[in-house]
């Protein structure tokens, strides 16, 4: 199930696409911004349900990193085209002001598909008594900073990682003491 939320790491691409390839035919965008909005709100609903049904927190936390690492291009690309945009428009009048919204709806959208499922598997390990207070104050805060939130994904993969191996540990001495 947690498979799906690889979807998130490549829809970003294709909404970026498909805008640029339809801005280039003389066509009504309208009805182009429509659905990549709707698909957007899908998205973000789909990961909700996937990341709280999920029942292996450690492969969420893993695709979750995967998901991060794969979004680095779109970002730094939608960044750059955003950004220069802004400031084309900006030169014109001051138009740019009013698009500045859009872009800034467009990134929380797809930024809240990987905030998600690493909000929930942060809180998941405090549940089951794996990391401190204080170090889930510390995920939930920095998962919500850009460039940030790369590290914090790897440290709640590896506390995932370390549960795991600790128990595997566990078992294993437990096995050969009853030998």
């Amino acid at each position: 199930m947690e498979n799906l939320l690889y979807l998130n790491a490549v829809l970003p691409y294709i909404y970026m696409i498909a805008v640029f390839v339809i801005k280039m035919n003389p066509i009504d965008m309208n009805p182009v911004y429509a659905t990549c909005g709707i698909a957007m709100l899908v998205q973000i609903a789909i990961t909700l349900i996937v990341s709280v049904l999920s029942k292996n927190k450690s492969k969420l936390a893993e695709v979750n990193l995967k998901v991060k690492l794969i979004q680095i291009p779109y970002y730094v690309s939608f960044f750059v085209i955003t950004g220069l945009l802004f400031l084309i428009l900006m030169g014109l009048m001051g138009i740019g002001i009013f698009v500045l919204p859009v872009f800034l709806a467009i990134d929380a959208a797809i930024f809240t598909t990987t905030v998600i499922p690493a909000e929930i598997c942060a809180i998941k390990l405090k549940m089951s008594k794996k990391i401190t207070v204080g170090r889930l104050l510390l995920y939930l805060i920095f998962n919500t900073w850009y460039v940030i939130d790369i590290p914090m994904a790897f440290c709640i993969r590896n506390d995932y990682r370390e549960t795991v191996s600790f128990s595997g540990n566990q078992l294993s001495e437990a096995s050969s003491t009853q030998a």
